[in-house]
């Protein structure tokens, strides 16, 4: 009997339903590596409360996002399919109404679902990400200083003050499905500056860690000093820092309202970052690791604590286990699959995963999208470059920085 309760907790002894979650967040931060946060590994002290998430929840070791930005990587989210499938693979494209998304199988379920971004490649009408969303709400990423340049702050306690209000006003009656998206992470990196004097060594070289520097520099293909390089890592860092509050308090505040003990949390991202690992700097262009490689951590209730999941898996899968989690049924196409077997002690069937939809890569005078691929099976991943015709093949159990090709 004491084994039948155990196993109560986690998927329900015969005849018992499993226990589930009432309601449901899906965290998007923009732009955030795994190998930065303390719970995979990082040395510096960046996201205690993400840790502290993954204590109590299950993390998963090796995720890969469908796509090297953010558009394409959301409406993957959203779906559970592969960039090819949904078809928004740039600013020209959108997401069709017969898609289902997470919210509309969560609306039709009688969830209310609500949906607070920090960017316009969600929050863009023209794009029709938001498809199933009652409350949805676009806080602008951009903003000017005194000279009219643009500039990107950190909009993440509005972000924050706005899922507030908006659950705080919501039907308690009806679960709901809170989408956030945070785009403090990603640059300009402006982290607050306590939290730069503690992360960020004294520097006097030339960046200004802001997305238009480094896209010239990019660009030009300049390779950077070993010191402006530990100066962008660091910045990143405090960033992360920086949101990891924001991130605490939001924890804080369900506790207060009665709804940490009811709810699924799920923290994702989008994408990496690169730092040079491979030439290159930002995001969009390639389907190294560096970019490729996101965080996924699942708490809440019928979840094991502190499990750790070393299956490959795959941003399409966010979709399906978010579903199948909270009990609700949905005949839609999803190239994912429900994740749960894996934190049950089950495996995964090995399937092959893709990266697709790069953007912004300049072939002559033009910038182009959609030529750099990527599959893998297993540790082994092989990229091409439709336009060059570049193949390169890694073993990533082997080499994970991808530095040695095999293809020879």
């Amino acid at each position: 009997m004491a084994g039948c309760l155990l196993a109560a907790a986690l998927a329900g002894c015969a005849g018992e339903e499993p226990v589930r979650p009432r309601n449901a967040i899906l965290i998007s931060i923009d732009t955030l590596r795994p190998d930065f946060l303390g719970c995979y590994g990082h040395p510096r002290e960046t996201s205690p409360h993400l840790d502290a998430l993954a204590r109590r929840g299950v993390r998963f070791t090796d995720v890969t996002a469908a796509s090297p930005w953010t558009l394409p990587s959301h409406a993957t989210m959203f779906t559970g399919l592969y960039p090819s499938h949904h078809g928004v693979k740039h600013h020209e494209t959108r997401l069709a109404e017969s898609f289902e998304t997470v919210a509309e199988a969560l609306g039709a379920a009688g969830f209310e679902t609500f949906a607070v971004v920090n960017t316009h490649n969600i929050g863009a009408p023209q794009f029709q990400l938001q498809q199933g969303f009652e409350h949805f709400e676009y806080v602008s990423e951009i903003d000017r200083d005194a000279r009219g340049r643009i500039r990107t702050p950190n909009m993440g306690p509005l972000v924050l003050s706005t899922a507030k209000e908006m659950l705080a006003a919501r039907d308690a009656a009806r679960p709901f499905f809170l989408f956030l998206h945070f785009y403090d992470v990603h640059t300009d990196f402006t982290p607050r500056p306590e939290l730069r004097a503690r992360f960020v060594q004294p520097y006097t070289g030339k960046l200004n860690a802001r997305s238009q520097q480094l896209n010239g520099i990019r660009n030009r293909g300049e390779r950077l000093k070993a010191a402006d390089l530990t100066f962008l890592r660091e910045m990143y860092e405090a960033e992360i820092r920086t949101f990891d509050e924001l991130f605490g308090e939001l924890m804080t505040w369900l506790a207060t309202q009665g709804l940490a003990d009811e709810t699924l949390i799920v923290v994702t991202s989008d994408h990496g970052e690169e730092f040079q690992e491979h030439g290159g700097l930002l995001h969009g262009r390639t389907q190294y690791q560096e970019v490729l490689s996101i965080p996924l951590i699942l708490a809440g209730p019928g979840l094991p604590e502190g499990a750790v999941v070393d299956q490959p898996v795959h941003a399409i899968d966010v979709a399906p286990t978010l579903l199948a989690a909270l009990g609700v049924r949905s005949a839609a196409r999803r190239d994912g699959l429900d994740l749960a077997p894996a934190w049950r002690g089950g495996t995964l069937p090995e399937r092959a995963f893709f990266g697709e939809a790069d953007h912004n890569n300049p072939v002559g005078n033009e910038k182009v999208h959609d030529i750099k691929k990527m599959i893998r099976r297993g540790s082994e991943k092989l990229l091409l470059d439709t336009h060059t015709l570049r193949t390169e093949l890694y073993d990533l159990a082997q080499d994970p920085g991808e530095r040695s090709d095999l293809l020879a």
